[in-house]
């Protein structure tokens, strides 16, 4: 163990937005992909697990950041 590891904060929550409901999660399931625009790279949608059945457009703002 270092120094660093003992010193340091906790780890980075770990998880994602749920692209139906909003709510955080730290179980997300990847449903989909989509292409950024300008192709510039892939954008996974992902859900709950409450939602993996769920049919449903997404609703959030990928845009926004991570």
């Amino acid at each position: 163990m270092t120094r660093d590891a003992l010193i340091s904060g906790p780890p980075a929550e770990s998880g994602a937005h749920c692209c139906l409901c909003g709510r955080w999660t730290t179980a997300p399931v990847v449903i989909g992909y989509d292409c950024q625009g300008g192709g510039a790279g892939f954008v996974a949608h992902r859900v709950c697990p409450q939602h993996v059945a769920t049919p449903g457009s997404c609703t959030a703002n990928h845009g926004s950041g991570p």
